[in-house]
């Protein structure tokens, strides 16, 4: 593979009426898919929507939220859902319906960034975003995590142009879409901590200029915290917390402990949290500590601490397991699995077979989903594999031509891995998709000689 294979056109020069093609294709299949929908609330409102429709419901009519002193999430996503409520009403259709538009700018935005490296690459980069399941599924879904995607590709894009031209324009802009992404989720609050070295050093590094570094360190920095300040401001003086949310307690205590004990000790997760509920009631009342009490803050330090306690116990080796048990399944699992029509089928709970080995789970599938089921799963799983295959070719192309560029991607990739963990869903996949699809992309073009060829000019 050459390097002039993905420069023989000018980089960024996207025309207008490529991008509108992109934006058309995805704004078409994410329709589609609505239409193809049951907009009922009990399909769609599943899981932790509800609490997002709720408070939205209460902003919107009464400006507060419905469990305001629940601080467990970020505001971004329940701020938008809030003016759609007041714009359309508590309409399903016109909130699914927005957040399709707003996902087919990501396209976009992904087409874009593969620009940079040539125009063939962010055509096809594009028209892969415009049809990638994960991206249309989570789209039509009232969770935060594809409308926390766009201002976070957004702030790749940013990036890719900062790292082109060290500019402090640049490095604000990648502040700026950065803090507005952690305001929709939290889960990207601890990427600063590697990027502003970063920011700092590249002019350093590429045209001796330290004092360029400084200067867009710090306008990465301030403009990345225009969108947190009243956040953290109203953390620090309602509840004397200087953290984003309460969350991180409840994660270790609900989630990631039970899904360590379901993998390592072979049981259910709800078993899993039985156990673990009865060690946190001995372990707060030996210490005369009355959660009820207490804010959510507290609360969730607490948590915290015995969470961290009981990790401390456990063999290194059964963590990495469990550790990495999920992330080699939140890299494969197929998207289509998490798609309400899906899990509406007749299949096993993926919960209820969490303490079952490997093969055990595969034959609990097997024996008790309904065929419709296995058929689409097995086309899940394929689309995956063929897929996966295509990202691997196209990291290593990305390789050849930079292996720091490389190295940054990888690193991001294994950032959300490591920070889902044993959690296991496809929709933990979706801050790094836009990079899987443009690697896919760069394999596709370049395997496109080679296939026209091999079916004698015919494609």
């Amino acid at each position: 593979m050459s390097r002039e294979r993905f420069t023989s056109v000018t980089p960024g020069t996207l025309s207008w009426q490529i991008m509108l093609v992109v934006f058309a294709a995805a704004v078409v299949a994410r329709l589609l898919n609505i239409a193809l929908l049951p907009l009922e609330p009990e399909i769609i409102l599943g899981e932790d929507a509800w609490a997002y429709w709720n408070n939205a419901t209460a902003l919107a009519q009464h400006g507060v939220f419905a469990d305001a002193p629940n601080a467990g999430r970020m505001p971004g996503y329940f701020i938008l859902l809030a003016g759609l409520h007041w714009l359309f009403g508590p309409s399903l259709f016109w909130v699914l319906a927005v957040q399709g538009l707003l996902d087919a700018v990501i396209c976009v935005l992904v087409a874009m960034i593969g620009a940079r490296l040539s125009v063939s690459v962010g055509l096809v980069a594009g028209l892969l975003a415009a049809v990638w399941p994960n991206l249309i599924i989570m789209s039509a879904s009232v969770l935060t995590d594809s409308f926390f995607l766009l201002p976070f590709t957004a702030m790749l894009y940013a990036v890719l142009r900062y790292l082109e031209s060290g500019s402090a324009r640049w490095a604000a802009w990648t502040g700026l879409f950065l803090g507005a992404a952690i305001m929709v989720r939290a889960v990207a609050q601890y990427l600063p901590l590697a990027m502003l070295p970063l920011v700092i050093a590249l002019p350093w590094w590429r045209w001796r200029d330290l004092r360029r570094g400084v200067a867009a360190g710090l306008a990465f920095l301030v403009a990345m915290a225009l969108p947190l300040t009243p956040w953290l401001h109203r953390n620090v003086t309602q509840f004397d917390s200087m953290a984003l949310t309460s969350q991180g307690g409840v994660h270790l205590h609900f989630w990631v402990l039970p899904s360590i004990y379901s993998i390592t000790r072979g049981v259910t997760t709800t078993q899993a949290q039985e156990d673990i509920n009865a060690n946190f009631d001995t372990y707060s009342a030996a210490r005369g500590l009355v959660m009820d009490e207490m804010n959510v803050f507290a609360r969730s330090r607490v948590m915290t601490d015995f969470s961290l306690a009981e990790l401390s116990r456990m063999p290194a080796r059964d963590i990495a397991q469990a550790w990495g048990y999920g992330m080699g399944l939140n890299f494969f699992f197929p998207a289509l699995a998490i798609d309400p029509r899906m899990r509406a089928l007749s299949h096993p709970s993926f919960a209820s077979t969490s303490h079952l080995d490997l093969i055990s789970r595969v034959t609990s599938y097997l024996q008790e989903a309904s065929p419709v089921y296995l058929a689409a799963a097995a086309m899940g799983l394929v689309f995956a594999v063929v897929a996966s295959g295509l990202q691997l070719y196209g990291f290593i192309l990305l390789a050849r031509i930079s292996g720091w560029i490389a190295l940054v991607t990888a690193g991001g990739v294994l950032y959300f891995l490591l920070i889902s963990g044993p959690i296991v869903s496809p929709k933990y996949r979706l801050p790094f998709e836009p990079g899987l699809i443009i690697l896919q992309a760069m394999a596709l073009v370049d395997l496109w000689p080679w296939l026209k060829r091999l079916t004698g000019g015919k494609i």
